[in-house]
Formats: C-alpha cells, structure tokens, sequence
C-alpha cells in the first residue's frame, strides 16, 4: 500500500476507502447508461396458434451480448401465474413462445432483461383465450 493510500486509509476508514476504490469510474457509468438507452425489447400479446396451442413473440434490438433476456408465457391459476413455457437469450434476438392450452384462462407474457448493472421487465397485455 502506498503512503498516499495509508494516509487516506487512515483519514477516511477502510470502510469509505473501500467504497472509493472499488466503485467504478464516471465514466464507465455513463457508458452503460448509454448501453442501457439503445436497447430496447418487446413483449407481443399471446394469441391461439392452432387449436390447443398458445403461442407469443418476444424479442430485444440493439442489445450487446452482456444483456441477458428471458421470457416467460404465462397463464393465470386460482393461486396465480403458472409458468407455461420459458426461454433465454443473449444480445439481440427474438423468439416465439408456445405451450399446450387447455379450458378458459388469461395469458401473458412477461420478458425480464438483465445486464449485470440494471434490470429491467415488460409485460404484454393480458389475453383471456378459450381453447
């Protein structure tokens, strides 16, 4: 350790110097912000494809491959959302959902994007399908 982070060490307390040393510079920041603003994603509404089958598009444009998506097609259930069908990617993509369907329920699907610093989720509108 240098005499310069000794002193600083000593007049800030590990716990601040820490802090300091470690948090990343300005302008990294600023750069994922602007990362951040350029990718955008989707969620499409779910619709019937064939007779028991409940299909829905998500996709993401203008990701970098540090941006980590995953999407979920949904149907409501007396004790909430059950999960139906779930896909991951990475970057810029789109993929279409599918899932056997079965009575009378609400459908949506829900897509979450993560790049290690911000999260981020969008839902679709909620789609009431007989099958």
């Amino acid at each position: 350790m240098s005499t310069l982070m000794r002193a600083a060490a000593l007049a800030l307390g590990s716990a601040v110097l820490a802090t300091a040393l470690t948090a990343p510079p300005v302008h990294a920041q600023e750069a994922a912000a602007a990362e951040a603003a350029a990718c955008s994603f989707y969620a499409n509404a779910p619709y019937m494809s064939g007779s028991r089958t409940v299909a829905a598009r998500a996709g993401s444009s203008g990701c970098p491959t540090n941006w980590t998506f995953n999407a979920y097609l949904e149907s409501s259930r007396w004790w909430g959302w059950a999960r139906d069908s779930h896909v991951r990617w990475v970057g810029s993509s789109s993929r279409t959902l599918s899932a056997a369907c079965a009575g009378t329920h609400e459908h949506r699907l829900r897509i979450v994007g993560d790049n290690g610093l911000w999260n981020s989720s969008e839902t679709s509108r909620e789609v009431t399908l007989h099958c």
